[in-house]
């Protein structure tokens, strides 16, 4: 199982509305399987899972009309310290720290830009078993009403260092964890400006135009076409049938 250092995403949930209908649209999208348990509530938790490594997960929101939506984690070391930072930093905390089983703590809070975001104290579960890898999540993105605000919460939450990289559409901030690059942001453009910030997750795919039809033809909408990508390779975002956001990229 993979170890995540302090500052790294290593885990992605998606709370859907209708988590059977969510599983047979990513099934068939990706090459995963699933694993579904019962929680404490009573609500289903599906693990998928690709070549046998766990990549992410899904939970039952309750009320199928309910628009579903992914959200992320990030490492810690202590959650009950980090959320303290994190509140002192301007983030409203919606999940106080807490216990989940043997499998470690969480916590879940808005930034002060309003993105959601978790924070995960692993002890038995460490996060996702692979990343990086086709068919797994490949990067993460904040789109922020605030770039200036949200860089300085995150790299004084997490200690990470940041790269500014000029683009054509303006400012894009990379962010590092020792040598690793963990995330990037940009601001939200002027054309989406009733957009709230949020944070996104890419997967890995091996063709993102093919992908994205694929997607398409299994009751997806595009969001952003398949568009080149800093370096060599395509990138797309969709939102699945259910109404969660979601991107893919290839990279050559």
């Amino acid at each position: 199982m993979k170890h995540y250092n302090e500052g790294t995403f290593c885990w992605a949930e998606l709370g859907s509305g209708d988590p059977a209908a969510s599983a047979a649209f990513y099934t068939a999208l990706f090459p995963w399987s699933t694993q579904t348990t019962t929680m404490e509530d009573g609500r289903s938790y599906t693990v998928f899972q690709s070549d046998e490594r766990d990549v992410a997960a899904m939970y039952s929101l309750g009320d199928p009309k309910l628009a579903s939506f992914w959200g992320c984690y990030i490492a810690v070391q202590d959650v009950e310290f980090s959320a303290e930072r994190a509140q002192s930093l301007g983030a409203e905390m919606l999940i106080a720290p807490r216990r989940i089983a043997d499998k470690g703590a969480m916590c879940a809070f808005r930034d002060p830009t309003g993105a959601m975001v978790a924070l995960w104290e692993a002890a038995e579960h460490l996060g996702s078993g692979v990343q990086h890898e086709p068919y797994s999540i490949d990067w993460h993105e904040l789109y922020t009403t605030d770039l200036n605000a949200a860089a300085h919460f995150y790299t004084e939450l997490l200690g990470w260092s940041m790269e500014e990289v000029p683009t054509p559409s303006g400012r894009y901030l990379q962010f590092k964890v020792g040598a690793d690059y963990v995330a990037g942001m940009k601001a939200i453009p002027q054309d989406m400006a009733n957009m709230s910030s949020g944070w996104g997750l890419y997967f890995k795919v091996s063709g993102c135009e093919k992908v994205s039809q694929q997607a398409v033809a299994l009751g997806a909408a595009v969001v952003i076409s398949p568009m080149p990508v800093p370096g060599g390779g395509t990138c797309s975002t969709l939102q699945d049938p259910q109404g969660a956001f979601f991107s893919i990229q290839h990279r050559f």
